[in-house]
């Protein structure tokens, strides 16, 4: 029930973000909404992905790991392992955000990558 739950917050906030994304930068707080947004999707992704891993007995405490044993696992592709980990370090980057050209890099990486979220998405069920 845990990784229902999870799925189903992830799918959520994965809508939102997309509302985000489709805002055009022109309007007040799009940037900062979309970053925002963009945390907690990314939260919810690999907690997501750690009730799933967890359900099949596999242990991950953070979100590198849980991505790693995702990509061990096949569950996602290998080509996209750069991908995941560029929006892991936008995550990580989101804390220290000072200034705008920061804030705009990382909107891009989230504009760039944020189909790996929908991808994810997609895969999933497949291991309930």
């Amino acid at each position: 029930m845990k990784k229902d739950k999870r799925l189903m917050q992830f799918s959520q906030a994965h809508a939102r973000l997309e509302e985000a994304l489709a805002t055009p930068l022109s309007q007040p707080l799009a940037l900062d909404g979309t970053i925002k947004r963009f945390e907690f999707t990314f939260e919810l992704a690999w907690k997501t992905l750690k009730a799933f891993l967890e359900d099949q007995g596999i242990q991950c405490q953070s979100p590198k790991g849980c991505l790693k044993e995702a990509f061990r696992l096949g569950w996602i592709a290998d080509e996209d392992e750069e991908k995941w980990l560029a929006l892991l370090q936008a995550r990580n980057m989101t804390a220290h955000v000072y200034n705008e050209d920061m804030a705009l890099e990382i909107y891009q990486t989230i504009k760039k990558h944020a189909c790996l979220f929908s991808q994810l998405l997609k895969i999933l069920p497949h291991y309930q």
